[in-house]
């Protein structure tokens, strides 16, 4: 089978090596090596003496003054808060208190709404669950009730996780009569996961990241009861038992112990399991008898390998990873009294800020800092991710769940992001060479020569949209529009409605795209008597191409030729606007009374920009634009033409707005007045343009009932419109358009890669693409399945017979069309109007089955995904297609360990 041309995404470039060296963290001077030994100064550092086992322990950066602070609980007592400054600690909860019952079990701080504040929720020995909210470092309210978290069941541990991949933190309740689930709203609610009933267990522990490199969180839970289990996230399918039979009584750990880029499991009571890269599991250290209340996988030497502590009630016990896959016992490094005391809760920081990671945990005496000294003698770095808020919406706050991949020269790593803050050894190294991040919704973003505090500040990178179209234009290839806007294969309908009344998402419909588009005649000239357009797919997505069809549109100077580009479509048939007299709006306001007119005169790029952004990619607030037509306008045959585009939604942001019941988007409505001068409802559907640079058509006649002939619209989509024209349609009589439909004489698909991206017509406008600037690096995870073999595809562009071509990130299609012998007469000019017919699937995590290739949409389809019934035809025809064209098989690429593909 035929392979992927260029490199694969899913392992960081290894060819860099550092430039020049910078100070460090820790020892500037470079590697050394020394004695380490894990000192206890708790009283040095400020702790009072307890005299009692703490009975919780949670560190988090409250007042965002970049150090962490410490919640400690007592069993009688009520819980206190610490700030912690250079490994020194003073107590703050006179100024900070907190809302809690006294002998709280369990805390941990997580941002669940998503404002960048750390909020708390803690378990009291009450049984009942109490959620916090941090007013931004000011004080922290009870918002439980709100919240409906209140019953717990039971539950002695929590941990807020991104199951849905929504962009929010949702709540995972461990150690009760079951194993709840709850989703996050992000309205301030969370409700019992539809989705999670796999998952609904009893348990002792879990712990959760992608252990089979799909992009989707897992979960794993421990119990000792035969319900252990590890859960594979299927996304909106839910989560499904796998056939792996860990078992232990927990606490779980997670980490990449040996480095092979493939997260492994530890569990007390059970042991060490190492993945074999597609999460499955084999047992590589047995440990049944060791009983345990804490386990944490850190690198404590800094040396690159994850070392291992776990506590219990005979004491810790520490353990060093030498690299070749053997733990040694290091207990020694550890205070006697830690070694045989009852351990309780632990936490893992670098609490003095050298380097290195510290320990603070609690004990039958009180609470113990236990401080790393020579730890630092290898080099560091320390990595926090900041989503974006506003107009992204696509990440939690933190990047819990994102995968960190770092390599400094030969030595690799990866991490599960549990905390704000990740830490990484460099052994030998001064600095790293290359930090990736694949983020919660599954977007890589990639830094070379990080630093050693990497601040990491997400991307707003646009990930879906449609395959694009680039046209000869008689110089270079230039980008003209994205195209098959009209399918969204597997799309959830969050951003359109509710679903289907809570029994199941509902799903954009299954057909197929059957677009026409405009391309200017100065857009598309012959080359060698032949039109060549280039269709390419450089995004997170696949595209099934069906059918090719150009139309040569020749028409009088005078006259301009539009096709009506709005979503939806108003028709399937061809609808072509020959147009006289364009002239602009008398005037043009938006809401606020600001003068919009100079941005609509021409399609020059200066959009109506002034928009204020929601939480989420694609909507903002609500946003109105006012023009004031002419007099003749709503004459029959006058129409308005709108000129612009729109920074679409996706399907994780659907799920997310599905969910709640704050955001809604409100499609555009368009309003006239009536004969009290007061706005109402014109009769007409205006609809969004379908993509980048595209026309919305609307008939104005007899929209008016009076002589006033402003009309407003509304909405809160992200639309930004470019141009704004009323003009008449040709009427009977007069010189109509010539029209010659071009049938493709050349299809041939390769490979080519990803063209520069760049924001056209400054920070505001649609993102455009530079032909002649590509990379051949794909920055997105595979999408796996049989796409189309590279070499001639033009059969399958003739007809539309779900006979289509398959394009995956990265590919290209040369379509080439005969130029007619005969150029447009004296006086007339050609435009063009391409006509496509296929289907968009874009890989976002909640798109059914978005990261593979199948199933295969076909026109008599009637959901995707598929109902009951649905299959693509087996007839000999389309099953000859499938063996002949669809042979390149794509897999998910290597790990970095070595190991060969899945």
């Amino acid at each position: 089978m035929d392979g992927i041309e260029g490199p694969l995404v899913g392992r960081p470039v290894l060819e860099f090596s550092p430039q020049s060296l910078i100070t460090m963290r820790g020892i500037a001077s470079g590697p050394t090596s020394g004695k380490i030994q894990f000192t206890d100064v708790t009283g040095e550092a400020g702790f009072p003496d307890l005299g009692a086992a703490p009975t919780a322990l949670a560190l988090g950066d409250y007042d965002g003054d970049g150090e962490d602070n410490l919640l400690l609980a007592m069993p009688a007592s009520p819980a206190r808060l610490y700030a912690v400054h250079g490994g020194f600690v003073a107590d703050v909860s006179a100024n900070m208190p907190l809302p809690l019952p006294a002998g709280v079990v369990f805390a941990t701080f997580a941002d669940y709404d998503n404002d960048g504040w750390p909020d708390l929720f803690a378990i009291g020995a009450d049984g009942q669950g109490y959620l916090l909210h941090n007013r931004e470092g000011k004080r922290f309210d009870d918002v439980t009730a709100t919240a409906g978290v209140r019953d717990v069941d039971g539950a002695r541990r929590a941990i807020f996780v991104d199951l849905d991949h929504d962009g929010d933190l949702d709540l995972l309740l461990v150690g009760g009569n079951s194993l709840a689930a709850y989703r996050n709203n992000l309205d301030g609610t969370f409700t019992l996961f539809p989705n999670a009933d796999g998952i609904v267990q009893g348990g002792t522990d879990a712990a959760f990241a992608d252990v089979d490199d799909d992009g989707r969180t897992d979960v794993f839970v421990a119990s000792g009861t035969g319900a252990d289990g590890l859960f594979h996230n299927d996304g909106v399918r839910g989560f499904t038992r796998t056939a792996d039979t860990i078992r232990g009584t927990g606490p779980v750990a997670i980490g990449d112990y040996d480095n092979d880029g493939a997260v492994d499991i530890f569990v007390a009571g059970s042991g060490l399991w190492h993945n074999n890269g597609s999460g499955r599991f084999t047992p590589v250290l047995r440990s049944p008898t060791l009983q345990a209340t804490s386990a944490v996988f850190f690198d404590y030497d800094n040396d690159g390998w994850l070392d291992l502590i776990v506590a219990g009630p005979h004491g810790a016990a520490l353990f060093h990873n030498d690299g070749t896959g053997r733990f040694t016992d290091r207990s020694q490094l550890l205070p006697a009294e830690i070694r045989r005391d009852s351990i309780g809760p632990l936490v893992v920081a670098d609490i003095d800020g050298d380097g290195d990671q510290d320990l603070i945990l609690g004990s039958k005496s009180g609470i113990h800092l236990l401080r790393n000294d020579g730890g630092n003698a290898h080099l560091a770095m320390r990595v926090r991710l900041t989503a974006l808020g506003l107009g992204s919406g696509k990440n939690n706050s933190y990047g819990i769940g994102a995968r960190l991949e770092v390599r400094a020269g030969e030595l690799y790593q990866t991490r599960v992001v549990t905390d704000p803050v990740t830490h990484f050894g460099l052994g030998s190294h001064f600095k790293a060479d290359v930090l990736r991040v694949q983020w919660p919704n599954g977007v890589p973003q990639t830094i070379y020569f990080p630093g050693t505090d990497q601040d990491v500040l997400e991307l707003q990178q646009l990930k879906g949209s449609c395959a694009f179209l680039y046209t000869w234009n008689g110089k270079n290839f230039e980008f003209v529009t994205d195209m098959m806007w009209q399918s969204a294969l597997g799309m959830p309908l969050g951003i359109m409605g509710k679903g289907d009344g809570g029994r199941g998402m509902g799903y954009a419909p299954a057909g197929a795209s059957q677009e026409y588009i405009r391309i200017p005649g100065e857009a598309l000239q012959p080359r060698n008597g032949r039109y060549v357009l280039q269709v390419t797919e450089e995004l997170w997505e696949t595209a099934y191409l069906d059918q090719l069809r150009l139309l040569a549109v020749d028409h009088p100077d005078s006259v301009d030729v539009f096709v009506n580009e709005r979503f939806p479509p108003t028709s399937r048939e061809l609808r072509l606007y020959q147009t006289v007299h364009p002239r602009p709006p008398l005037s043009a306001v938006d809401g606020r009374g600001t003068d919009v007119l100079g941005d609509l005169r021409e399609h020059d790029n200066r959009s109506v920009s002034n928009l204020t952004p929601q939480r989420y990619q694609g909507l903002t607030e609500p946003h109105e634009l006012i023009l004031d037509l002419d007099a003749d306008a709503g004459r029959p045959g006058t129409f308005l033409f709108l000129r612009g585009w729109i920074y679409p939604s996706d399907a994780s942001i659907n799920v997310a707005l599905s969910q709640q019941h704050k955001l809604r988007a409100d499609l555009p409505t368009l309003e006239v007045r009536d004969t009290r001068g007061a706005w109402m409802p014109a009769r007409t559907s205006v609809g969004f343009p379908s993509g980048k640079d595209k026309t919305v058509v609307i008939d104005l006649a007899g929209l008016f009932p009076t002589r006033d002939h402003h009309i407003r619209l509304r909405t809160n989509l992200q639309i930004y419109w470019d141009q704004a024209f009323v003009a008449e349609e040709l009427g009977a009589g007069s010189r109509e358009s010539g029209i010659a439909t071009l049938t493709p004489v050349s299809g041939l698909l390769h490979y080519r890669g990803f063209s520069r991206m760049y924001r056209r017509g400054g920070r505001y406008g649609p993102h455009w693409f530079d032909y002649d600037h590509v990379t051949t690096e794909s920055p997105w995870r595979p999408i796996t399945g049989a796409a189309t073999r590279y070499g001639d595809v033009r059969p399958l562009l003739e007809n539309a017979d779900d006979q289509y071509v398959v394009m995956v990130p990265g590919d290209e299609a040369t379509v080439e069309f005969d130029a007619p012998a005969e150029s447009p007469p004296p006086g007339w000019t050609r435009d063009f109007i391409l006509y496509s017919d296929g289907w968009i699937k874009d890989s976002d995590l909640n798109t059914a089955d978005g990261t593979t290739v199948g199933p295969l949409p076909y026109h008599a389809i009637t959901s995707y995904p598929y109902a009951p019934g649905d299959a693509y035809p087996t007839d000999s025809a389309r099953q000859r297609y499938l063996r002949e064209y669809n042979t390149r098989i794509i897999k998910q690429p290597r790990l970095p360990g070595g190991r060969e593909e899945r």
